[in-house]
């Protein structure tokens, strides 16, 4: 407690500080934003999904619904999906990303995203613009594709013909300043950029919430949640969540907002639960995953998400991932919206 207390006087002793640079770093995103020039993909429909906060929005799950949606509907057109690969070793110019990609070469949620989607195209690399150029080049695509921007509310080079913003429900209430003060990219204001508004994580105890952004901005808002369906081990096989009623249940993860996982967790009523988070992208060691396997012997089950599970070489075989069940309200109207737009 002694520890927490003087880590909290120092955040409020350096605010003031942290909100003066606040300014500064507006301004230059700004001057960003309006200095860089725009590049056009050519032959392609850009649908970025972005955020305004420092990750941990659902990006990740939103990507992969959407890219299975427009393949659903859209079935003759090329999807590829391009991301910057954050904690990855892919190059500047561009690197496929494969099934057989390890973590270390693509970054755990591109590589996630391509064990979802093996029908689309995952490509990473700093310049987008030459990663997608490359792509083309290398698989010799001629005709028109839908290109999914990874986190790129906030990328200024490429154009794109629709933005869909998420906003984190578990979080709204909370989030007010700009980095370094807090975890804002963007002020709120900035929504009168994007085509369509997602709350991710939705509660319906935000709804109030939403419908103030509804009235305020007159943009098309979605409701997207994740649920909990089943428990997958490494080895494929699916058991139902009820399986961690009255067990003793270690859960570890490395996303951007680890609470939302333990509380899923929690709900089944585990006799006991120990929680731990790493951070963000985190790559596990093998001292990592030899203090896992210790750990695991003295509990029923361990717990953790399919994005971490990519960065586990010898998971314990107590093992288990949640595995989440997507749902977007009003989805009609989003796939109405693209079939008015893709050709």
């Amino acid at each position: 407690m002694k520890s927490f207390t003087v880590f909290s006087l120092i955040q409020v002793l350096l605010f003031p500080i942290l909100y003066a640079f606040s300014f500064l770093y507006r301004g230059i995103f700004l001057l960003d934003q309006k200095l860089t020039p725009k590049k056009k993909l050519p032959g392609a429909f850009v649908i970025s999904v972005g955020n305004l906060s420092m990750g941990g929005t659902g990006k990740t799950p939103f990507s992969i619904f959407l890219a299975k949606t427009i393949h659903r509907e859209f079935p003759d057109k090329k999807i590829i999906l391009l991301s910057r690969g954050y904690g990855s070793t892919g190059t500047k110019d561009g690197l496929r990303v494969t099934q057989q990609s390890s973590p270390r070469e693509a970054g755990d949620e591109p590589l996630l995203l391509k064990k979802h989607l093996p029908f689309a195209e995952v490509w990473i690399g700093s310049d987008r613009y030459s990663s997608y150029l490359r792509f083309r080049e290398e698989l010799g695509i001629q005709e028109e594709t839908i290109v999914i921007l990874d986190d790129g509310f906030q990328h200024h080079v490429l154009e794109r013909d629709m933005d869909i913003v998420l906003l984190d429900s578990s979080k709204i209430h909370t989030e007010r300043f700009l980095i370094p003060a807090g975890n804002l990219r963007e002020p709120f204001s900035a929504l009168s950029r994007a085509d369509w508004i997602v709350f991710s994580k939705y509660e319906p105890s935000v709804e109030r919430v939403v419908q103030n952004v509804q009235k305020k901005f007159s943009k098309g808002i979605l409701r997207f949640s994740l649920e909990p369906d089943k428990l997958l081990s490494p080895n494929l096989k699916l058991d139902s969540t009820k399986l961690l009623y009255g067990k003793r249940v270690y859960a570890f993860t490395a996303i951007g907002n680890p609470e939302v996982f333990f509380s899923m967790i929690r709900s089944f009523h585990p006799v006991e639960l120990l929680t731990r988070s790493f951070r963000d992208h985190h790559s596990y060691t093998m001292e990592d995953e030899n203090e896992l396997m210790s750990i695991s012997k003295a509990y029923d089950f361990v717990i953790c998400t399919e994005k971490d599970l990519v960065k586990i070489s010898e998971p314990p075989e107590n093992l288990k991932i949640l595995i989440l069940e997507s749902k977007l309200d009003k989805e009609d109207k989003l796939i109405s919206s693209l079939k008015n737009q893709i050709v």
